[in-house]
């Protein structure tokens, strides 16, 4: 059997030729190639253009297929590997993508065979989504795991429940220490780490330099795109420590939870991350369905369009202070964490196959429009068939 190193390319060149010249069936009038284009086609490995939608499905493929090989190598049964087999099964694979009987998650569209895989394993790039809870020992690890994720384009949804549990202390440490922030997205979020740390764990206060990180308009390799230099870390390194110092000698707040959540996403949204997003869980108390009242809280309007703000109801609550906001601006919307324990899928009985879950990801917004739109379509076709009939009669 062949060295792991050397059976890397599944898909061969003769059988990916014979799609360079057919049309991929994106539809909707431009739109599908539009949102291809924009999001999903990654710079080439030469730097001359982007990727055709071949060239993506190709390397989603032969990404995926490498992914098999690395892991059989690691567990010592590379033995096992079927190349036969991994060929037919590679340009089923690649037919079905083609045209688009079956794709794969976005961010596995846009991460899956690429240096972030490949070479860095960053396989957290692959995921769509993520949930942290601030109901931890440490209140350091949610902020920190947020913006880690966010970096690599996960969307995070988090709750407010370590709200009124740690304390700021009133007398921190004078001793600084400097830190040069590396060029990466591990040093970004190493800044942040030292920052949070001052203030929760009394560490030393960091003085940050910034000299190293790369100036706005300098290409970006992994992530695409084109750096937006080190002023959307600063705003950021500034805005947080703005609200632990508002908090010092007393517990942190839902608001001062969601504001630090929400400046770190935005960001992550100027440094070039744009597929980044973010959903907060809250009780249905003032404090957090308010937070994107801006005539409330003016200073809100900067960050808080960040995460779309759900409150985690209960059965047979009282609904109306929720459903005045609903019509005022939208916001904010429901999740029943019950019903999420007791069903796996909804309309089937309950299996509490999830009884842990403790949150969701910001994808459960749009399970929940799509739920609304069809209800509200139901609602009028019903409508509209009394009244056909009403009119027969």
């Amino acid at each position: 059997m062949k060295n792991y190193q050397q059976v890397q390319r599944v898909l061969s060149s003769s059988f990916v030729q014979q799609y360079v010249d057919v049309e991929p069936p994106f539809g909707f009038g431009g739109v599908g190639a539009m949102v291809y284009h924009r999001t999903y086609s990654r710079p080439l490995s030469d730097g001359k253009g982007q990727e055709t939608f071949v060239d993506t499905v190709e390397r989603v493929v032969n990404g995926t297929f490498n992914l098999q090989q690395r892991h059989l190598y690691k567990k010592g049964l590379l033995n096992r590997w079927d190349p036969v087999w991994a060929r037919n099964t590679a340009q089923e694979m690649f037919e079905r993508i083609f045209d688009m009987r079956f794709l794969p998650p976005g961010r596995g569209l846009w991460a899956m065979g690429s240096p972030l895989t490949e070479e860095r394993h960053l396989y957290a790039a692959l995921n769509n989504c993520a949930f942290v809870s601030t109901d931890v020992a440490d209140p350091v690890r949610p902020f920190t795991f947020l913006m880690d994720a966010s970096m690599l384009g996960v969307g995070v949804g988090f709750d407010t429940k370590g709200a009124n549990r740690f304390q700021i202390p009133e007398h921190l440490p004078s001793q600084t220490f400097e830190f040069v922030i590396p060029d990466s997205r591990e040093g970004w979020v190493e800044a942040c780490t030292h920052l949070l740390k001052h203030y929760f764990h009394r560490s030393p206060r960091p003085i940050f330099k910034f000299d190293l990180v790369r100036p706005a308009g300098s290409p970006i390799k992994g992530f695409g795109g084109v750096s937006a230099g080190p002023e959307p870390l600063k705003e950021l390194l500034e805005s947080v420590e703005a609200v632990l110092l508002q908090h010092k000698g007393k517990k942190l707040s839902i608001t001062g939870i969601v504001d630090i959540m929400n400046m770190i996403g935005k960001c992550i949204v100027s440094g070039n991350v744009r597929r980044s997003a973010e959903i907060a869980f809250g009780p249905e108390t003032d404090e957090f369905l308010d937070l994107k009242n801006y005539k409330l809280n003016p200073h809100r309007s900067k960050y808080g369009w960040t995460s779309n703000n759900s409150v985690m109801a209960q059965i047979g609550m009282n609904y109306e202070p929720i459903v005045d906001r609903i019509f005022d601006n939208g916001e904010p919307g429901l999740i029943w964490l019950q019903n999420m324990r007791a069903f796996s899928r909804m309309g089937r009985k309950p299996d509490f196959k999830d009884r842990r879950v403790t949150g969701s990801n910001p994808c459960v917004v749009f399970c929940f429009l799509k739920l609304f739109i069809c209800f509200f379509f139901k609602v009028i076709l019903t409508v509209l068939s009394s009244s056909i009939q009403g009119t027969n009669t």
